[in-house]
């Protein structure tokens, strides 16, 4: 046991630890599966009563139906058939598409049950005598709206078939109905489906006529158009003359002026040099040698230069005649050299000025295509436009052809429609037949279903029973709800097999019980909740009254000081003092008195026959109490008593009634707050936690008060393992005693 006291410092309480919390999940919170299994056990009888009554009452109900309300379905098929006609010139019969097919069914199967053939039904003899005819006759029913309630026509999914039934208490009167709604609605259909596609095929005659004149007026403009807008021939075989021309004097155009371009390049080169610069071409070099003076010329050099071969071998070089012919032979090559010259001269000069009147020629040739294409550009413009309107014409026409040969087929569909006189082919797949059963009610389909909703409800109404109470039952419920942690659960005292005369003296009274060790666990949980200097005064309160917090106080007190630890339980309720009770030995003077500065703690504490344990009662009761515990005795009294005791309990008032155990929160380390089982709300712990946390105090956790054993529960299976593990003497016993005083005063001197 530690005497030194500690500082004010030192008890300042702790701020709560600022832990985000869960936002609403409903009025109820959400359920898991845990919580629904506990549900469902705990409810077990309420949902198997529900069960087996609903089970029972469709038994009940069944047998009452089937006793006096029995009914007897018959039934038949009626198979419609494709309403269209072979193409006369098909082998195969057209189908129609799927769809189509199936709202056809549809229609029909709602002509069954058209008023025009109920009429027709009920005046034939097979309907006027059934005992359904007679009854609703007695009864004077409307028979038509009778009969369309109780006829039953359904198409059959994927097929061609509608099912027509009727269901009636007498097995022979079915078969009748059913065959003769039929046979009138087959005889209906057949006499007016001919007189409708009748009138059909008239009115699109009409409309044939109307496109076959359409037709020939488009076929008239466009032959009107041809010869008035297009004179070009063999355009209307889509040969396009004028384009093809208009093609080859673009080609040749281009050609021309490339060619131009070429002979003025040359033309540009000649003038801006001298003719004796000019290259000779070989054609140029063979006009000069063909030339008849140079021709001659040569001829008379190649003819010296053979006379003065000859006559220099025979008379030798130094001969007269030779000097004199060699001197004829130097003329006449100056005179071949000289005409040469000039030819050459002559060549150049004719060259270059055929080259200029060439590329004058191509230039012009160019200028006369130019305007003869922008003639022939001019007419294809034209004939472009007239062939756009021409393709108009003719794609007009062809809508019309198109629509002239879908309503010709049509028209001739109809025509063969009329001519067979089956333009509906619909027949009955035989005849309805008297049933072997009972098709209302029935055993094997009301017992499951029954029996399904009756689970179905029970469980139902469990979870809703579970969801609209909102007081907290559990532990998981002060987690989950008010989220506090939980210190521990007190069982109810009604639950308890140990026999305990008073609950405030639970944990001393009856120390093997379960309760003694639910508030043993109390005491571990709330040392282990914060280190002990944290921790040396508690305040128990509750967030309204009659919740047991002064029973908790008590024997939270008592488990403290059994675990060898000097206690204080003070009782700080000013309004409703309870601990006088318990303790009648105790002062009569007690904290009121400290609080007005007319008392010590030393000389008004009272000692108890508990081991470490004291007891400061309230005292007379003020006043005004709120203002007596704001006062600084208060804050006194608490710094002595965490000096003198290892922990110092108060006993205070509800938190929601009176502003006292908010004074109190303030100035201690810690709240503890206790909460009845099934008698606390939710919201009103919800409040009791936030008005603690607003002055800034520190709620240790909660403690479940008076926690029920129920099927599914949290202590039946505990409370039943705890005894079976106490050991074999105090089983047998049924009881346990308390330590008696000496081994109370061993513990207290130790």
């Amino acid at each position: 046991m530690s005497t030194v006291p500690v500082t004010m410092q030192e008890r300042i309480p702790m701020p709560p630890a600022m832990t985000r919390r869960p936002g609403p999940a409903g009025p109820s919170g959400s359920l898991n599966f845990s919580d629904v299994v506990r549900i469902l056990k705990q409810r077990i009888f309420l949902i198997l009563f529900i069960w087996f009554f609903m089970t029972g009452l469709t038994a009940a109900l069944t047998w009452y139906l089937q006793k006096h309300y029995q009914l007897f379905k018959s039934e038949t098929l009626v198979e419609i058939k494709s309403p269209n006609v072979r193409d006369p010139f098909e082998v195969r019969e057209i189908v129609p598409p799927v769809d189509l097919l199936n709202r056809y069914v549809i229609d029909q199967a709602q002509l069954v049950k058209h008023r025009r053939v109920l009429d027709q039904a009920l005046l034939d003899t097979r309907v006027t005598s059934t005992q359904w005819y007679k009854y609703h006759l007695e009864h004077k029913n409307n028979l038509i709206e009778e009969m369309q309630d109780e006829l039953s026509v359904t198409p059959v999914p994927n097929t061609s078939f509608i099912a027509v039934s009727f269901a009636t208490r007498n097995k022979e009167d079915g078969a009748r109905i059913v065959d003769t709604i039929v046979d009138k609605y087959i005889a209906m259909i057949k006499s007016e489906s001919t007189s409708v596609f009748a009138a059909q095929l008239a009115r699109y005659r009409t409309e044939l006529q109307q496109l076959e004149g359409q037709l020939k007026a488009a076929r008239a403009r466009e032959e009107e158009f041809m010869s008035r807008s297009m004179p070009v021939p063999g355009l209307g075989e889509n040969i396009n003359v004028p384009s093809k021309q208009w093609e080859i004097i673009a080609t040749e155009q281009a050609r021309l002026e490339a060619e131009a371009l070429q002979l003025k390049a040359v033309h540009d080169n000649y003038q801006r040099m001298d003719l004796s610069q000019m290259m000779l071409t070989p054609a140029m070099q063979a006009s000069i040698d063909q030339d008849p003076l140079i021709m001659n010329l040569n001829s008379a050099v190649m003819g010296l230069e053979q006379q003065l071969a000859v006559l220099t071998a025979r008379a030798g070089r130094n001969s007269r005649d030779v000097r004199n012919l060699e001197m004829n032979l130097a003329v006449v090559r100056a005179k071949l050299e000289e005409v040469t010259r000039r030819k050459e001269e002559q060549v150049r000069k004719f060259h270059r000025d055929s080259t200029e009147a060439a590329w004058l020629n191509a230039l012009q040739a160019s200028i006369r295509l130019k305007d003869k294409a922008s003639e022939f550009e001019s007419l294809q413009r034209d004939l472009d436009s007239k062939l756009a309107t021409l393709r108009t014409i003719k794609a007009d026409q062809e809508v019309l052809d198109h629509q002239y040969e879908k309503m010709w087929d049509y028209v001739q569909q109809l025509q063969l429609l009329v001519d067979s006189r089956e333009t509906v082919r619909v027949s009955q797949v035989g005849k309805a037949v008297e049933p072997l059963k009972p098709s209302f009610p029935r055993w094997e389909l009301n017992m499951p279903v029954g029996s399904f909703l009756g689970l179905l409800m029970g469980i139902g109404l469990a979870l809703l029973l579970e969801l609209a109470n909102t007081s907290i039952r559990t532990p998981r419920d002060l987690v989950r709800h008010v989220h506090t942690p939980i210190l521990g659960t007190v069982p109810d005292l009604d639950d308890e097999e140990v026999a305990i005369e008073r609950m405030e003296l639970a944990a001393h009274a009856a120390p093997r019980s379960m309760i003694a060790e639910a508030f043993r666990t109390i005491r571990t949980n709330l040392l282990l909740s914060s280190p002990a200097e944290r921790q040396r005064t508690v305040l128990v309160t509750s967030a309204k009254p009659e919740e047991g917090k002064t029973s908790v106080a008590v024997n939270l007190a008592i488990s403290i000081g059994q675990s060898g630890r000097r206690v204080l339980l003070v009782d700080a309720n000013f309004h409703r003092p309870g601990l006088q009770n318990v303790f009648p030995q105790a002062k009569r003077e007690g904290l009121s008195n400290i609080l007005i500065g007319r008392g010590k703690l030393a000389d008004l504490a009272s000692p108890t026959e508990l081991p470490n344990l004291e007891v400061l009662t309230c005292g007379p009761i003020p006043p005004n109490p709120t203002e007596l515990l704001a006062g600084r005795y208060l804050a006194e009294l608490i710094g002595e008593a965490a000096g003198r005791y290892d922990q110092v309990i108060f006993d205070g008032p509800p938190v929601l009634l009176v502003s006292d155990a908010l004074v109190l929160a303030s100035a201690v380390d810690g709240v503890v707050l206790v909460c009845r089982a099934k008698t606390a709300s939710r919201g009103t712990v919800q409040r009791a936690r936030e008005q603690l946390e607003r002055v800034n105090a520190r709620v240790f956790g909660a403690v479940l008060n008076a926690a029920q054993v129920a099927r599914g529960g949290y202590f039946r299976e505990q409370m039943r393992s705890y005894y079976d593990y106490q050991p074999e003497e105090a089983r047998l016993a049924g009881t346990t005693r308390a330590l008696p005083k000496t081994d109370a005063g061993e513990n207290k001197e130790a």
